[in-house]
């Protein structure tokens, strides 16, 4: 009964708000068409467009180098291993702590002594024995020396004087003979006279006669001693005796010599004991005369990344640098800049110095050095290259030590009263800089002229001044920039004789014309592709390279063997360490990469292995870098660099 009466009523309530939903559905339909309207005459409507504004003002412009560096002084005393190990090194026994203070005498480092302390017994006997050498040469010097005196004090005299008295027997002998032969005469005549008379007989007149006859012989041989006897005086005085004087004086000039020799090896091997002694005192090192700080341990790190630290048991080579004393009153920080920075600092530059270890108080410095060549990197260094910068610590404090970390913020420009802008209000086209600038109600691009940024304002010479709006990140507003097209990298043109000269696997060298594709960029992949070759992956010398830049599958032995001809300097089909050593970086990455076997040498095998695998990487699975694509649509649009950033 009560659904009768119900329907009609709940007909009548529908039928009532038909017009209610009618008008809110128009309604809504007009709000719809408004904000269409809006929206599609908002281009026309500058009010509509509201992005972040900026100002150009004018103050201090400063640029700043920030990076690490390490505490170290300037002026250090160095304590040198000054031992000449007969092995080339020798053993650390003990060390002082490091970090101790010390001064003039006092104890530092002991080295192993032991070797020279065998060597110094062995040196002791050999002295010795030179000792007697010695004794022996003097002992037949003074033989010589006495030798000479009695020949020419005793041999010689007693000679002269015997052929003298043979001279004197012979001239008495004569006499003697003569007359005995005036006798024999007289008595000859006077038996002649007799025995003619016939008063004795024949036999008594020869028997006179004989008498004669003898006499005279007597007379000769006389004669012939005295000859002799002279004739022997004259070679005594005029042959022997020079002939036993030249003898006598050259035994005592060879034993001059030998004496002088054996002093000589005396000395020789007193020196060594000296040496020796001293090599064993420089075993035990002290602090040098005059000399006091604080001990800091010398560290080397090799090429390979291997560090040496000063300990017991570590093992040092002559003229190695073990301990520092440094001048606590003279530090600097010898900080790494990236290759990037390095241009923008010279000496005389400002710094700002904030130390680590000391709560982070800041200390003012100075830059006094910039190296010109970058450090060494080492075997496995990063292919950023860093320069080393020297920066003397003004009034250093009494707790500042070697070794501390610092951070270093060098000012490497500084303008008083110049015109700048947020990084962000700046969109660069090639070399064009340009900002979006409010003018009135109204938006235009403005060319500018930048000299300079500090990675959060731009120095600006010309284009804008001050109290200029710019908007931030035009790059996201390039529709309402007027910008110019992107030129086309212009062709690089060869002169006569620059071409290229490519020598082949064989040692012939060809020489080939660098002629671009018309229509292709050099060196570009396709948009989104991995775009040509890969950093690292270019093999030097560029032998056997395939339209990617790599090698072709074809060309790896070729490759291999010209890579092998070019360092193989011994032609041993080996690169070894040493070859390897002498290569430049990036030869060397990409040679050493071939290094399967982690032996430290290349042969020719892992080359060609190594080129294989490159070949089959470009050939197909590296996947979209060919090396003359086709430039992509997006080529000629505008370069934005992130952020905007010029």
């Amino acid at each position: 009964m009560s659904s009768k009466f119900r329907k009609p009523t709940d007909v009548r309530r529908s039928g009532a708000s038909r017009p209610i939903t009618i008008l809110v559905i128009a309604a809504v339909l007009m709000v719809i068409g408004l904000v269409t309207w809006g929206y599609l005459t908002s281009g026309t409507n500058v009010a509509t467009f509201d992005p972040i504004l900026t100002r150009v003002t004018r103050g201090e412009f400063v640029s700043k180098v920030l990076d690490q560096g390490e505490v170290e002084s300037s002026e250090n005393v160095e304590v040198r291993c000054e031992v000449k190990a007969r092995n080339g090194q020798i053993t650390v026994l003990k060390t002082t702590l490091e970090g101790s203070r010390v001064k003039e005498g006092d104890f530092l480092v002991q080295l192993d002594a032991t070797s020279f302390e065998k060597e110094l017994e062995t040196q002791n006997l050999a002295v010795a024995a030179a000792q007697t050498r010695l004794i022996q040469s003097e002992t037949v010097l003074a033989t010589a020396e006495a030798t000479k005196e009695e020949y020419i004090k005793g041999v010689f005299v007693e000679a002269l004087q015997t052929y003298e008295n043979e001279i004197f027997d012979a001239q008495s002998q004569i006499e003697t003979a003569r007359q005995e032969l005036e006798q024999s005469i007289a008595v000859r005549e006077h038996s002649e006279k007799l025995h003619s008379k016939g008063f004795i007989t024949n036999r008594q007149l020869k028997a006179d006669q004989f008498a004669v006859k003898k006499a005279e012989i007597a007379i000769k041989k006389a004669q012939n001693l005295l000859k002799l006897a002279e004739s022997k005086k004259k070679v005594l005085m005029e042959v022997t005796r020079e002939k036993e004087l030249t003898r006598l004086e050259a035994d005592i000039r060879a034993a001059k010599v030998d004496l002088n020799s054996q002093k000589e090896s005396l000395r020789v091997e007193n020196k060594k004991i000296k040496d020796i002694s001293k090599e064993i005192k420089r075993c035990t090192i002290s602090v040098p005369e005059g000399i006091n700080g604080q001990v800091v341990f010398a560290k080397e790190r090799s090429g390979r990344g291997q560090e040496w630290v000063l300990e017991e048991g570590a093992t040092v080579r002559e003229n190695q640098v073990l301990i520092r004393l440094p001048n606590q009153n003279k530090m600097q920080v010898k900080a790494l800049i990236n290759e990037q920075n390095i241009t923008q600092i010279q000496p005389g530059m400002p710094v700002s110095i904030q130390v680590d270890a000391l709560d982070g108080s800041k200390l003012k410095g100075v830059v006094t050095k910039v190296n010109q060549y970058a450090e060494s990197k080492g075997w496995f260094g990063s292919n950023v290259r860093k320069y080393a910068v020297y920066i003397r610590i003004i009034a250093p404090p009494e707790s500042l030590k070697p070794g501390m970390n610092a951070s270093v913020s060098i000012q490497s420009r500084f303008e008083k009263d110049v015109l700048q802008a947020p990084l962000q209000t700046v969109y660069s086209v090639q070399s064009q800089s340009f900002c979006l600038v409010k003018n009135g109600d109204q938006f235009e691009t403005r060319e500018v002229e930048i000299d300079g940024n500090n990675s959060k304002m731009v120095l600006i010479r010309s284009g804008l001044k001050q109290g200029d709006q710019l908007v931030m990140n035009p790059g996201f507003h390039k529709e309402r920039m007027e910008l110019p097209d992107v030129q086309a990298d212009p062709r690089i043109e060869l002169g006569e004789g620059e071409q290229l000269a490519i020598e082949s696997p064989g040692g012939a060298a060809a020489v080939t014309p660098v002629t671009p594709v018309a229509g292709a960029t050099t060196g570009r992949g396709r948009p989104g592709g991995s775009g040509g070759v890969r950093a690292g992956d270019s093999p030097p010398g560029g032998s056997g390279q395939g339209r990617g830049g790599g090698p072709s599958s074809s060309g790896s032995g070729g490759m291999a063997a010209g890579i092998m001809s070019k360092y193989d300097t011994n032609k041993d089909d080996v690169i070894d360490e040493t070859e390897m050593a002498a290569l430049e970086e990036r030869s060397k990455g990409f040679v050493g990469r071939a290094d399967v076997d982690k032996d430290g040498k290349v042969t020719k095998a892992e080359l060609t292995k190594m080129a294989t695998n490159m070949a089959g990487r470009w050939s197909g699975g590296g996947g979209g870098g060919q090396h003359n694509a086709a430039p992509g649509p997006t080529a000629a649009t505008p370069n934005a660099s992130a952020g905007g950033t010029p």
